[in-house]
Protein backbone atom coordinates (compact mmCIF):
# COMPACT_ATOMS: atom_id res chain seq x y z
CA UNK A 1 0.00 0.00 0.00
CA UNK A 2 1.14 3.86 -0.98
CA UNK A 3 2.09 5.91 1.59
CA UNK A 4 2.08 9.07 -0.81
CA UNK A 5 -0.48 11.62 0.16
CA UNK A 6 -1.76 14.08 -2.31
CA UNK A 7 -1.06 17.63 -2.09
CA UNK A 8 -3.68 20.31 -2.28
CA UNK A 9 -5.21 20.13 -6.51
CA UNK A 10 -3.77 23.97 -6.86
CA UNK A 11 -5.47 25.61 -9.44
CA UNK A 12 -3.12 28.61 -10.49
CA UNK A 13 -0.01 30.19 -9.01
CA UNK A 14 -2.06 32.33 -7.39
CA UNK A 15 -4.14 29.99 -5.38
CA UNK A 16 -0.65 28.21 -4.48
CA UNK A 17 0.03 31.35 -2.58
CA UNK A 18 -3.39 31.69 -0.89
CA UNK A 19 -3.50 27.96 0.14
CA UNK A 20 -0.28 29.38 1.68
CA UNK A 21 -1.04 32.24 3.15
CA UNK A 22 -3.87 30.61 4.70
CA UNK A 23 -1.98 28.13 6.41
CA UNK A 24 -4.03 25.07 4.64
CA UNK A 25 -0.10 23.62 3.13
CA UNK A 26 0.90 21.70 6.35
CA UNK A 27 4.27 20.39 6.72
CA UNK A 28 7.91 21.32 4.94
CA UNK A 29 7.48 18.89 1.89
CA UNK A 30 4.36 20.30 0.83
CA UNK A 31 5.80 23.71 0.93
CA UNK A 32 8.84 22.99 -1.09
CA UNK A 33 6.45 21.03 -3.50
CA UNK A 34 3.78 23.80 -3.32
CA UNK A 35 6.80 26.31 -4.70
CA UNK A 36 7.55 24.24 -7.84
CA UNK A 37 3.17 23.68 -8.07
CA UNK A 38 3.48 27.80 -8.52
CA UNK A 39 5.73 28.14 -10.77
CA UNK A 40 4.72 25.44 -13.15
CA UNK A 41 1.37 26.50 -12.92
CA UNK A 42 2.35 30.12 -14.13
CA UNK A 43 3.90 28.90 -17.41
CA UNK A 44 0.78 26.69 -18.21
CA UNK A 45 -1.87 29.41 -17.71
CA UNK A 46 -0.57 32.92 -18.04
CA UNK A 47 0.69 34.58 -21.09
CA UNK A 48 3.78 35.02 -20.66
CA UNK A 49 5.26 35.93 -23.80
CA UNK A 50 8.84 36.67 -23.01
CA UNK A 51 12.34 35.91 -21.29
CA UNK A 52 12.30 38.86 -18.64
CA UNK A 53 7.88 38.37 -18.27
CA UNK A 54 8.91 35.03 -16.57
CA UNK A 55 11.61 36.09 -15.11
CA UNK A 56 9.61 39.14 -13.31
CA UNK A 57 6.84 36.50 -12.72
CA UNK A 58 8.66 33.90 -11.17
CA UNK A 59 10.72 36.77 -8.98
CA UNK A 60 7.36 37.60 -7.43
CA UNK A 61 5.96 34.49 -6.34
CA UNK A 62 9.23 33.61 -4.97
CA UNK A 63 9.48 37.16 -2.70
CA UNK A 64 5.23 36.41 -2.17
CA UNK A 65 6.31 32.91 -0.73
CA UNK A 66 9.67 33.78 1.13
CA UNK A 67 7.76 36.78 2.83
CA UNK A 68 4.79 33.92 3.74
CA UNK A 69 6.65 31.20 4.94
CA UNK A 70 10.51 32.12 5.73
CA UNK A 71 11.46 29.29 8.13
CA UNK A 72 10.86 27.08 5.24
CA UNK A 73 13.91 25.58 3.24
CA UNK A 74 11.99 23.95 0.91
CA UNK A 75 10.32 26.56 -0.79
CA UNK A 76 14.08 28.31 -0.74
CA UNK A 77 15.07 25.38 -2.74
CA UNK A 78 12.37 25.39 -5.23
CA UNK A 79 12.59 28.72 -6.03
CA UNK A 80 16.28 29.14 -6.53
CA UNK A 81 15.96 25.58 -8.68
CA UNK A 82 13.91 27.03 -10.85
CA UNK A 83 15.11 30.67 -11.22
CA UNK A 84 18.47 29.45 -11.71
CA UNK A 85 17.54 27.63 -14.99
CA UNK A 86 16.01 30.33 -16.37
CA UNK A 87 18.34 30.72 -19.23
CA UNK A 88 17.57 33.78 -21.43
CA UNK A 89 19.95 31.51 -24.24
CA UNK A 90 17.21 29.02 -24.81
CA UNK A 91 14.48 29.30 -27.04
CA UNK A 92 10.96 30.31 -25.26
CA UNK A 93 8.82 27.08 -25.67
CA UNK A 94 12.04 24.82 -24.75
CA UNK A 95 12.82 27.02 -21.67
CA UNK A 96 9.03 26.43 -20.71
CA UNK A 97 9.20 22.62 -21.48
CA UNK A 98 12.91 22.61 -19.50
CA UNK A 99 11.58 24.26 -16.48
CA UNK A 100 8.32 22.58 -16.17
CA UNK A 101 9.75 19.41 -15.95
CA UNK A 102 12.49 20.69 -13.38
CA UNK A 103 9.34 21.28 -11.26
CA UNK A 104 7.63 17.71 -12.12
CA UNK A 105 11.26 16.05 -10.78
CA UNK A 106 11.26 18.54 -7.58
CA UNK A 107 7.67 16.94 -6.86
CA UNK A 108 8.20 13.55 -7.81
CA UNK A 109 11.68 13.34 -6.03
CA UNK A 110 9.94 14.76 -2.68
CA UNK A 111 7.17 12.42 -2.98
CA UNK A 112 9.38 9.60 -3.09
CA UNK A 113 11.28 11.15 -0.87
CA UNK A 114 9.11 10.65 1.85
CA UNK A 115 8.10 7.45 0.72
CA UNK A 116 11.47 6.36 1.52
CA UNK A 117 12.13 8.24 4.90
CA UNK A 118 8.53 6.45 5.87
CA UNK A 119 9.92 2.74 5.30
CA UNK A 120 13.07 3.64 7.18
CA UNK A 121 11.70 5.07 9.76
CA UNK A 122 9.21 2.54 10.45
CA UNK A 123 11.98 -0.22 11.19
CA UNK A 124 13.06 2.16 14.34
CA UNK A 125 9.04 1.09 15.53
CA UNK A 126 8.78 -2.19 17.24
CA UNK A 127 5.92 -3.69 18.85
CA UNK A 128 4.45 -2.10 22.02
CA UNK A 129 6.63 1.13 21.47
CA UNK A 130 5.63 4.49 22.55
CA UNK A 131 6.24 7.12 20.58
CA UNK A 132 5.96 10.38 21.42
CA UNK A 133 5.19 13.42 18.45
CA UNK A 134 5.29 17.24 18.22
CA UNK A 135 3.35 19.07 15.75
CA UNK A 136 2.22 17.89 12.51
CA UNK A 137 4.34 16.79 9.67
CA UNK A 138 3.58 14.66 6.73
CA UNK A 139 6.65 12.80 6.39
CA UNK A 140 5.91 11.80 10.43
CA UNK A 141 2.24 10.66 9.35
CA UNK A 142 4.34 8.48 6.38
CA UNK A 143 6.41 6.83 8.93
CA UNK A 144 3.53 6.00 11.36
CA UNK A 145 1.19 4.92 7.96
CA UNK A 146 4.24 2.38 7.29
CA UNK A 147 4.67 1.16 10.62
CA UNK A 148 1.00 0.61 11.00
CA UNK A 149 0.63 -1.54 7.55
CA UNK A 150 3.50 -3.62 8.59
CA UNK A 151 1.09 -4.52 11.32
CA UNK A 152 2.89 -3.04 14.12
CA UNK A 153 1.36 -2.11 17.31
CA UNK A 154 2.37 0.61 19.19
CA UNK A 155 1.25 4.16 21.00
CA UNK A 156 1.41 7.61 19.84
CA UNK A 157 1.59 10.25 22.28
CA UNK A 158 0.86 13.94 20.71
CA UNK A 159 1.56 16.83 21.88
CA UNK A 160 -1.20 19.72 21.28
CA UNK A 161 2.16 22.09 19.46
CA UNK A 162 0.14 25.83 20.53
CA UNK A 163 -1.12 27.99 19.13
CA UNK A 164 -2.51 26.16 16.36
CA UNK A 165 -2.67 23.22 17.91
CA UNK A 166 -1.43 20.91 14.56
CA UNK A 167 -1.59 17.90 16.57
CA UNK A 168 -5.09 17.82 15.63
CA UNK A 169 -4.26 17.08 12.11
CA UNK A 170 -2.00 14.11 13.16
CA UNK A 171 -4.50 12.70 15.81
CA UNK A 172 -6.91 12.40 12.82
CA UNK A 173 -4.49 10.34 10.90
CA UNK A 174 -3.04 8.14 13.53
CA UNK A 175 -6.81 7.42 14.99
CA UNK A 176 -7.97 6.51 11.18
CA UNK A 177 -5.08 4.18 11.11
CA UNK A 178 -6.04 2.41 14.15
CA UNK A 179 -3.49 3.56 15.62
CA UNK A 180 -3.60 4.14 19.85
CA UNK A 181 -2.78 7.71 20.06
CA UNK A 182 -2.76 10.01 23.23
CA UNK A 183 -3.34 14.03 22.94
CA UNK A 184 -1.69 16.16 25.65
CA UNK A 185 -0.76 20.17 26.51
CA UNK A 186 2.64 21.37 25.71
CA UNK A 187 2.75 21.55 29.46
CA UNK A 188 2.48 18.19 30.29
CA UNK A 189 5.18 16.73 27.72
CA UNK A 190 8.02 15.46 30.89
CA UNK A 191 5.34 14.09 32.84
CA UNK A 192 4.14 11.57 29.47
CA UNK A 193 8.10 11.60 28.61
CA UNK A 194 8.73 8.84 30.59
CA UNK A 195 6.54 6.39 29.16
CA UNK A 196 7.98 7.32 25.47
CA UNK A 197 10.86 4.79 24.01
CA UNK A 198 11.45 7.45 21.64
CA UNK A 199 10.44 10.62 20.21
CA UNK A 200 9.75 11.34 16.86
CA UNK A 201 9.51 14.82 15.27
CA UNK A 202 9.35 16.60 11.87
CA UNK A 203 11.37 19.62 10.41
CA UNK A 204 11.27 22.77 8.34
CA UNK A 205 14.65 23.40 8.54
CA UNK A 206 18.12 21.36 8.36
CA UNK A 207 20.79 23.46 9.22
CA UNK A 208 24.24 22.19 7.67
CA UNK A 209 25.76 21.73 11.13
CA UNK A 210 23.11 19.06 12.07
CA UNK A 211 20.88 21.82 14.10
CA UNK A 212 17.01 21.58 13.12
CA UNK A 213 14.53 24.56 12.73
CA UNK A 214 10.90 23.32 13.69
CA UNK A 215 7.87 24.13 15.07
CA UNK A 216 7.62 26.01 18.54
CA UNK A 217 9.08 23.42 21.17
CA UNK A 218 10.54 20.97 19.31
CA UNK A 219 13.76 22.09 20.85
CA UNK A 220 13.04 22.15 24.85
CA UNK A 221 11.53 18.58 24.12
CA UNK A 222 14.65 17.57 22.63
CA UNK A 223 16.16 18.96 25.32
CA UNK A 224 14.09 17.52 28.08
CA UNK A 225 14.56 13.82 26.11
CA UNK A 226 18.17 14.40 27.58
CA UNK A 227 17.57 14.13 30.49
CA UNK A 228 15.34 11.22 30.32
CA UNK A 229 17.64 9.84 28.38
CA UNK A 230 15.18 9.11 25.54
CA UNK A 231 16.26 9.02 21.63
CA UNK A 232 15.33 12.03 19.53
CA UNK A 233 14.67 10.97 15.72
CA UNK A 234 14.11 14.13 13.22
CA UNK A 235 12.43 12.54 10.09
CA UNK A 236 12.79 14.27 7.05
CA UNK A 237 13.99 14.34 3.07
CA UNK A 238 16.93 15.72 2.65
CA UNK A 239 15.79 18.51 0.19
CA UNK A 240 15.06 20.49 3.79
CA UNK A 241 18.79 21.23 4.05
CA UNK A 242 19.43 25.04 3.95
CA UNK A 243 22.48 25.03 2.46
CA UNK A 244 22.85 28.92 3.02
CA UNK A 245 24.06 28.00 6.83
CA UNK A 246 26.98 26.58 5.45
CA UNK A 247 28.04 30.09 4.62
CA UNK A 248 26.70 31.07 8.24
CA UNK A 249 23.27 32.58 7.08
CA UNK A 250 21.23 32.01 10.12
CA UNK A 251 17.77 30.94 9.63
CA UNK A 252 15.04 33.42 9.91
CA UNK A 253 12.51 31.98 12.62
CA UNK A 254 9.21 33.16 11.58
CA UNK A 255 7.08 34.88 14.08
CA UNK A 256 3.42 34.79 13.65
CA UNK A 257 0.27 37.58 14.58
CA UNK A 258 -0.14 38.17 17.97
CA UNK A 259 -3.96 37.33 18.35
CA UNK A 260 -3.24 33.35 17.15
CA UNK A 261 -2.22 33.25 21.07
CA UNK A 262 -4.17 35.36 22.64
CA UNK A 263 -6.99 37.87 22.69
CA UNK A 264 -7.67 41.51 23.57
CA UNK A 265 -10.02 41.21 26.75
CA UNK A 266 -7.68 38.53 27.83
CA UNK A 267 -5.46 41.31 29.74
CA UNK A 268 -6.42 44.68 31.24
CA UNK A 269 -4.00 47.00 28.85
CA UNK A 270 -3.80 44.46 26.11
CA UNK A 271 -1.62 47.39 24.35
CA UNK A 272 1.02 47.85 27.23
CA UNK A 273 1.66 43.78 27.01
CA UNK A 274 4.27 42.68 24.74
CA UNK A 275 3.22 39.29 22.74
CA UNK A 276 5.60 37.12 21.20
CA UNK A 277 4.19 34.73 18.84
CA UNK A 278 7.19 32.69 18.18
CA UNK A 279 6.03 30.01 15.42
CA UNK A 280 9.90 28.18 15.16
CA UNK A 281 12.74 27.01 17.32
CA UNK A 282 15.96 25.74 16.48
CA UNK A 283 17.22 22.44 17.84
CA UNK A 284 20.75 22.17 18.46
CA UNK A 285 22.30 19.09 16.78
CA UNK A 286 23.66 17.92 20.04
CA UNK A 287 20.26 16.90 21.43
CA UNK A 288 19.37 14.67 18.18
CA UNK A 289 19.99 11.17 18.13
CA UNK A 290 19.25 10.78 14.62
CA UNK A 291 17.83 12.52 11.28
CA UNK A 292 15.79 9.95 9.11
CA UNK A 293 16.08 10.67 5.54
CA UNK A 294 15.76 9.09 2.42
CA UNK A 295 19.16 8.12 2.26
CA UNK A 296 19.04 6.26 6.30
CA UNK A 297 19.18 7.22 9.45
CA UNK A 298 22.14 10.11 9.47
CA UNK A 299 23.96 11.57 12.69
CA UNK A 300 23.48 15.18 12.14
CA UNK A 301 27.30 15.69 10.94
CA UNK A 302 26.36 13.21 7.93
CA UNK A 303 23.83 15.16 5.82
CA UNK A 304 26.08 17.50 3.52
CA UNK A 305 27.69 13.96 2.34
CA UNK A 306 24.28 13.96 0.36
CA UNK A 307 23.39 17.17 -0.80
CA UNK A 308 25.32 16.67 -4.20
CA UNK A 309 23.50 13.19 -5.10
CA UNK A 310 20.27 14.86 -4.53
CA UNK A 311 20.40 17.28 -6.40
CA UNK A 312 22.34 14.99 -9.00
CA UNK A 313 19.14 13.20 -8.79
CA UNK A 314 16.50 16.10 -9.23
CA UNK A 315 18.18 17.78 -12.15
CA UNK A 316 18.29 13.86 -14.02
CA UNK A 317 15.05 12.96 -13.12
CA UNK A 318 16.18 10.13 -10.82
CA UNK A 319 13.79 8.97 -8.17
Amino acid sequence: MSNRVKDIEFQSANHVIEEIRNMNVKGGSPFGRSAAWAFKLALQQEELKTFYEIKERFENLRDQMYELKPTMATIHNSCEAVIDALDETIELSKLKEDIIRLCDSIIEQSFVAVEKVGRIGANLIHDNDVIMMHSYSSTLMGIFRSAANANKRFKVICSESRPLCESRNAVNVLTKLGIDTVFISDASVYTFMKEADMIFMGADTLCANGDVANKMGTAQIARLAQSCKVPVYIASELYKLDIRTLDGEQVVLEKRDKHELVNENDFIDFDKVEVINQFFDITPAKDITGIITEFGVLHPSQMLQYWDKLWENIKEGKC
